[in-house]
């Protein structure tokens, strides 16, 4: 009520990993050369992707906050979170381009992500099902982009790239210690635990069900906002010679 009332939303403010100035100075190095795959149109033919964990706490999710005024009493619950340790969760890994999603892979609950598993389980099924699926005709103009995992600039993955004759911004200019500057962290990966966290879900296998359905139907709006937003962020942190994105 108090929302809809004020017209205001709270929201939790990211605070921003620190940076080495040898960090900050392979990103302002690496962000001039990557610059230059981006803009309003060649954002177009990326095709980015990325693993990331989700657990069993993202859904139904506890506040933070509570409101109340100097006369309440307040019940002693309200003013605790709940934790739990160890929670059950789930690795999944997902792509975006200007024309939609992936869909979600979700990793072996007991495999270790090595080269092999990528190309094998995620690599090579993105290649020849997500991205003729998005780009159709176009799918030889696409343009794949992954961040500095092992898995991902490991000789295997990059060969298995040229042996499909499948265009990649280079390993060497990727920008590492870069999550404000990867959209899948910077805007998918929070609005689907946003999402995650007004579910039910209670097991692993709702937990798929949950994530499958939010990649199936994803706004493409939001997508392409998130896409357009990739160069600004580059060049304002080539302004800030390799510093963070998102300061106060």
């Amino acid at each position: 009520m108090i929302h809809q009332n004020l017209g205001l939303e709270v929201r939790k403010k990211r605070k921003p990993h620190d940076l080495t100035e040898a960090q900050k100075k392979q990103r302002y190095e690496r962000g001039k050369l990557f610059f230059s795959y981006l803009g309003p149109f060649k954002v177009r033919h990326i095709f980015t992707m990325d693993e990331t964990w989700i657990s069993l706490d993202d859904c139904n999710v506890d506040t933070d906050q509570f409101w109340t005024d100097e006369s309440a009493e307040i019940p002693e619950e309200w003013k605790k979170k709940t934790t739990k340790e160890w929670p059950k969760k789930v690795m999944i890994a997902i792509g975006i381009c200007w024309f939609g999603m992936s869909r979600a892979y979700v990793v072996n609950g007991s495999a270790k992500v090595t080269a092999q598993y990528f190309v094998d389980e995620i690599l090579s099924k993105v290649i020849h099902e997500d991205i003729p699926r998005l780009y159709g005709n176009s799918a030889k103009d696409v343009i794949f982009h992954m961040d500095s995992a092992p898995s991902h600039t490991a000789n295997l993955t990059m060969q298995h790239l040229k042996d499909h004759c499948v265009k990649y911004i280079p390993k060497e200019i990727w920008m590492a210690n870069s999550p404000e500057l990867a959209p899948l962290d910077y805007g998918i990966n929070g609005n689907l635990k946003k999402i995650l966290s007004e579910r039910k879900a209670t097991t692993i296998k709702g937990l798929i069900s949950v994530i499958k359905t939010f990649c199936e139907s994803y706004d493409i709006a939001e997508i392409r906002s998130t896409l357009s937003s990739w160069q600004g962020r580059v060049q304002t942190m080539l302004d800030r010679h390799g510093g963070h994105v998102e300061v106060e």
